[in-house]
């Protein structure tokens, strides 16, 4: 439906290469395989809190179910440049 309303272009979360051309079908498997070979998954229980760093951290949204709470807390605003060198992981 999206694409048909808004075109390949138009959609909110969509990358190219950085020439603009598409991504190929293999690479964007090869990168879907190694985001779930790093990903990790526990069994949420009441009372959990989780704390995620959105620079050193790739996160998802896995479905969920029951009532949740979520509080966000930002911070300064990063430019790529200023993490040139740091090490991630």
């Amino acid at each position: 439906m999206l694409l048909e309303e808004y075109g390949e272009e138009g959609l909110p979360n969509h990358t190219y290469y950085g020439d603009g051309s598409p991504i190929e079908d293999s690479v964007m498997e090869h990168l879907r395989e190694a985001y779930a070979n790093e990903m990790v998954s526990f069994p949420w229980e009441k009372g959990d809190v989780i704390v995620v760093d959105n620079i050193l951290t790739a996160h998802a949204r896995a479905p969920f179910k029951g009532t949740r709470r979520t509080l966000v807390a930002m911070a300064e605003l990063y430019a790529r440049t200023d993490l040139v060198g740091q090490a991630c992981g």
